[in-house]
């Protein structure tokens, strides 16, 4: 590195002399100096500097208004054309501004200056050279002209990008709240040439180079990351106009530049993927800004996103046909940029994910909801199928080409075809990421387009791939479905879906797999066998049983298996009856192949052993769910007391949570006076009263009822006797006592108005979990969910207890 000495020598020189070579020397030994600063490579991840260059300070005191000067100089001869000299020293002066911009306490003195002003307009002429092709272009050396616009880019990014979010982006890094908080300087203000210049850059730019108009595509994208106002002045009806005519464009299968791309590439131009992440960063960007803030909406935005995505691209083809026609290329072409066109389609939907990693979620969904998505995702999937219908004729009209093209078009086809499986994943995907967990958004799509449809969209395609069965039940569990014991069942009718699905399979090896994780997901426990079962599982499954000739007798024996399993926990007489119509023989002669493992079947709904299944229950897993109790005017006798058979699974909703707990009774009258028992988020049993002056509280230190198993749960309350007895509370616990302490008692005077068991949609007095003392001893790791409880109640088979009395 050179000393400092050198450069203030060399610097003396020219403000004594006023040459110009002193001042090229002296940029020219600071630029060496801090070479590595000068990252322009937009492709390149960001690395951290090892040494950072100096503050303005530092420099000399007129440093900047000479580059200015030399800068206008530059500006004003340009449109005349520069000399050699005079092009190396813009060059000069902007590798120097970017070097300084790289220590971000410069950026914003630099940014508040006219330089990039004249930066953009030398920029603009120096692009509108490059677009041209005449003659005398291709003649002379544009290698400098392209290498000024390169570092022209680099320093707008230095600007409205410092922190190179973009950068790290593109890389796959997701950069959270608290490190955006981190970030000390502010990017520079955007200045108002950026939107002409932008615009005005892809106007008429066939002949611009691609890796020019990739940098572009950077530069948008660092701006609209880097800082959240000048996001919103770049997003502008403008630059959105562009940015789909950029993806359009790529979508309607351009044919390749010079540049070295390949015909029988399969992989999404890449303009095309920059221009997804630059939408990616504008609906968020969107999301997070005030209506009256933006020039452009997000629901404008998706309109034009879902045209690009659902384009017809069949005349493009034909012309490309005929292009390439004298190249003998003919018969391979339309099924590789058709494989193009679904790959480029794959990654859109892949960026209709990335858009939803929002900390609003909620607002998009309602966004996406108007926007008809379901619709568009639907059709996509339709059309899909017309350009498989429409590539493999093409491949069947060709007869007379030899064998080894004939098996090349075979190839082809097949690598086609699980293009447009991918397709298929991909929207499941998508579709799974617009719905997750949000019910409202659910019923959307059940009343907009309807599961039978979506399983006759599906099965058109041909037969599915493992994956895309993985994906339905990923969907149904809006998860990774081999984590089900945490997640849960969000989402049960991509389940009946498949299984509706597995007598079309015609790969044994696929029904076997299928089946088996339907049993999996479906059987896990108490909580997902009754969400299979109200949603009317059995039916569908005895539906696939009666086309058991088409079924594996392994997929037959598991589907009898899941039944048995669902029916312990409530089979109708309509189910009953379906089941025992199996084992009908279908000859007088013979018995039905599958009568031994509907018998098991059978054996296993009604065998109830253990403390781990009871005949009738309410589910109260809603966290408002409860059974409202009219109004006790008097109450009857001299004490209190609740009985109750209770079940809680283990919680799956993740880490335990200090505001998380169950209701179990509340029983309160006008003046705020009464009893009440709540599941801490331990999984702990408190029993508590409320006077006028006090709320008490007694806890029961040594059960845990997070267990899955049912238990029986006594709360009894004794009045002391007067004058001189003390209230006492009794918990028992499966006929056991477990706990006596005393407890005040209220006054049982007034009426009880506020009755109810679990939350029943009531708020009760009890106090924040933040002023009940946690239990005095190491609470367990696994949280409760809402509890279950046992009734003596009669249940018509197949019903359920709601509305149905309870005894206690």
């Amino acid at each position: 590195m050179a000393s400092k000495e050198r450069l203030y020598e060399v610097w003396m020189l020219y403000y004594t002399k006023r040459d110009p070579d002193y001042l090229k020397l002296w940029l020219e030994i600071f630029i060496s100096s801090y070479e590595r600063c000068l990252d322009v490579d937009f492709e390149k991840p960001p690395s951290r500097l090892e040494e950072v260059p100096p503050v303005l300070t530092l420099l000399p005191d007129n440093i900047l208004q000479v580059v200015r000067h030399q800068l206008l100089q530059c500006v004003q001869k340009a449109s005349d054309g520069l000399e050699p000299e005079q092009q190396n020293l813009a060059l000069l002066l902007l590798k120097f501004l970017i070097i300084i911009c790289r220590n971000l306490s410069n950026v914003e003195e630099i940014g508040t200056c006219s330089y990039i002003n004249h930066i953009i307009n030398m920029t603009t002429l120096y692009i509108q050279q490059l677009k041209s092709k005449t003659k005398e272009k291709e003649m002379v050396d544009q290698s400098q002209a392209e290498e000024f616009v390169r570092h022209a880019l680099a320093f707008c990014e230095s600007l409205y990008d410092p922190y190179r979010n973009w950068r790290h982006r593109s890389c796959g890094e997701q950069l959270g709240t608290v490190e955006r908080s981190r970030q000390k300087y502010k990017a520079a203000p955007l200045t108002v040439e950026f939107v002409p210049f932008f615009y005005q850059c892809f106007q008429e730019s066939e002949h611009l180079k691609e890796s020019l108009k990739c940098c572009l595509l950077h530069l948008f994208g660092a701006v609209v990351a880097g800082d959240q106002r000048n996001a919103l002045l770049a997003i502008s009806p403008a630059t959105m106009e562009v940015l789909m005519r950029v993806l359009a464009d790529c979508s309607m299968g351009s044919c390749p530049s010079d540049e070295g791309e390949d015909w029988d590439s399969e992989a999404p131009d890449r303009k095309a993927l920059l221009t997804l992440g630059c939408l990616r960063e504008v609906v968020q960007r969107l999301l997070a800004s005030s209506s009256d803030q933006r020039q452009v909406e997000i629901a404008s935005v998706l309109e034009n996103y879902f045209k690009v995505l659902n384009s017809d691209p069949a005349a493009v083809v034909a012309a490309l046909q005929q292009q390439q026609q004298a190249k003998g290329r003919v018969q391979t072409l339309g099924r590789h940029w058709e494989s193009r066109f679904v790959a480029l389609q794959v990654n859109m939907l892949d960026t209709i994910r990335d858009m939803f990693l929002c900390s609003d979620r909620p607002v998009l969904q309602a966004i996406f909801l108007n926007s008809n998505c379901f619709e568009h995702l639907t059709r996509l999937l339709q059309n899909s199928k017309l350009v498989n219908a429409r590539c493999t004729a093409a491949d069947k009209d060709q007869k007379d080409i030899t064998n080894n093209r004939l098996l090349t078009a075979e190839r082809d086809t097949q690598v086609f075809q699980g293009r447009l499986d991918s397709l298929a994943v991909a929207t499941i995907k998508a579709l799974t990421t617009v719905m997750h967990k949000s019910p409202a958004a659910k019923e959307v799509f059940k009343e907009r387009i309807g599961y039978n449809h979506l399983y006759e969209v599906l099965i058109s395609l041909g037969q599915p791939s493992r994956h895309l069965l993985k994906e339905l039940m990923n969907m149904a569990v809006e998860g990774e479905h081999t984590s089900v014991g945490l997640l849960g069942i969000s989402n049960v009718e991509p389940l009946l879906l498949l299984v509706q699905w597995l007598p079309e399979l015609d790969l044994s090896e696929l029904q076997l797999f299928t089946a088996d994780w339907l049993r999996r997901l479906s059987c896990l426990n108490r909580q997902t066998r009754a969400t299979c079962v109200n949603a009317t599982m059995v039916m569908r499954a005895l539906a696939a049983l009666e086309s058991h000739q088409r079924l594996h007798r392994a997929c037959a024996e598991s589907l009898l298996g899941l039944l048995g399993s669902l029916g312990s926990q409530s089979l109708s007489a309509r189910e009953l009856l379906g089941l025992l119509r199996l084992l009908r023989p279908p000859e007088s002669s013979q018995a039905h192949p599958y009568v031994g493992p509907a018998l098991r079947a059978l054996l296993a709904m009604v065998r109830k052993q253990g403390l781990e299944s009871a005949m009738q229950y309410f589910d109260l897993s809603p966290s408002m769910a409860g059974i409202a109790v009219p109004t006790v005017q008097r109450w009857p006798g001299s004490a209190f007391s609740f009985l109750a058979w209770l079940s809680l699974d283990q919680d799956q909703l993740g880490p335990p949570s200090k505001d998380k707990r169950k209701q179990l009774y509340s029983f309160f009258t006008p003046g705020g006076t009464g009893f009440e028992a709540f599941i801490s988020s331990a999984g702990v049993l408190v029993v508590a009263v409320c006077t006028k002056k006090e709320y008490v509280t007694v806890m029961l230190p040594d059960n845990c009822f997070c267990d899955s198993l049912w238990h029986s749960i006594g709360v009894v309350h004794v009045p002391g006797k007067r004058p001189f007895g003390q209230s006492l509370v009794y918990i028992y616990v499966d006929g056991q006592q477990k706990l006596s302490a005393p407890l005040k008692y209220p006054n049982m005077t007034e009426p009880f108005t506020s009755c109810c068991i679990g939350s029943a949609g009531h708020r009760t007095t009890t106090p924040p979990p933040s002023q009940i003392p946690d239990p005095p001893f190491s609470s367990p790791t696994t949280p409760t969910t809402a509890p279950r409880w046992a009734a003596s109640c009669r249940r018509r088979p197949g019903g359920d207890c709601s509305g149905e009395s309870l005894s206690l």
